[in-house]
């Protein structure tokens, strides 16, 4: 069974579609350089403003609300050529806007066609979760709610994401109630850039059922038990966590910890293109390369099931036994 909770769509950009739309437009990348390493899977990726950098610039090739509708359809169908049974795929309408001008609701309508037109052509199910920039501060925080709502039948989920040291938790506590009001599920990035402290003020202020990343949870053996206890669900992504530094390696990955710890955990790819990975490769590095035994990447596959945001991820964690989909 393979199912990615944890994959954005502006690091999962298709490189023959980039250089599609500059051939199109006659343009050439700003920074030729940092372009072919943004589309090169093998370049040395070694700190989270690098990884973070060449995910700019991929995006900023994009300018059209057609643009990011093919987008959105390309990312659907590479998942489904990796053999996924379920996605849930995440993005910042404001990002794609401080790119192209567009407005969110543009972005939102563009992307939800490209992503809903391939789910229906693959097979696919598909849920889309809307990010909310922490970088913006809790005014902007309001605003860019006000859009998701707008458009509540396309999201599953809300996600916080921008710099972990920036602005407190406590100060979304109002829009990620509203949020959470309004049925969506709520999953924060915390954990990856700062430590167990930001993990604990998502859960606490911000009610997130699922972190994003979190693997620096393991510095706190107090936060391990909380999370075990409340079943919150640790979206862990191998290679990513490596490239950023958030991990030291394969090897002493802390999914080792969380395991240990009795913590929930899924297995993610994060930014395929910027990572240069597929969840396929996910699940062989977490074998060959974490060390995991194939019974443990069965049970972290069964909780990505049941962590989903929809029913139709979590219709997979009651197939008979046997029965994982690969």
């Amino acid at each position: 069974m393979r199912i990615d909770l944890h994959r954005h769509l502006e690091g999962s950009l298709r490189a023959s579609h980039l250089l599609q739309v500059l051939a199109r437009s006659g343009r050439s990348p700003q920074r030729p350089a940092e372009f072919r390493a943004a589309i090169t899977t093998d370049a040395t990726i070694d700190s989270l403003v690098a990884y973070l950098g060449r995910i700019d610039t991929a995006a900023a090739v994009l300018t059209t609300a057609e643009d990011w509708m093919q987008a959105g359809l390309n990312a659907v169908e590479d998942a489904c050529d990796d053999g996924l049974d379920y996605l849930e795929l995440r993005y910042c309408p404001w990002f794609v806007t401080s790119h192209t001008g567009l407005s969110p609701r543009v972005v939102v309508d563009a992307v939800s066609e490209g992503v809903a037109r391939a789910s229906r052509s693959v097979g696919l199910p598909v849920g889309l979760i809307a990010i909310i920039l922490r970088d913006l501060g809790p005014d902007a925080a309001r605003r860019q709610l006000d859009t998701v709502l707008d458009t509540r039948d396309v999201w599953c989920g809300v996600d916080l994401a921008g710099d972990e040291a920036g602005v407190p938790c406590r100060e979304f506590a109002p829009v990620f109630r509203r949020a959470r009001d309004a049925g969506l599920h709520i999953t924060v990035h915390a954990g990856e850039a700062a430590g167990p402290a930001s993990v604990a003020d998502a859960v606490e202020h911000l009610g997130a059922e699922r972190i994003g990343h979190g693997v620096r949870s393991v510095e706190d053996p107090r936060l391990l038990e909380q999370l075990a206890e409340r079943g919150t669900t640790m979206e862990v992504a191998l290679t990513s966590n490596t490239h950023t530094g958030a991990s030291a390696g394969f090897t002493t990955h802390q999914i080792h910890a969380l395991l240990a710890g009795g913590v929930a955990v899924t297995l993610n790819t994060d930014n395929p293109t910027t990572s240069g990975t597929r969840l396929s490769e996910e699940h062989r590095r977490a074998v060959n390369d974490a060390g995991l035994d194939p019974a443990t990447l069965e049970r972290i596959a069964r909780q990505a099931a049941v962590a989903a945001f929809t029913s139709s991820g979590r219709q997979f964690a009651v197939r008979p036994e046997g029965d994982d989909g690969e």
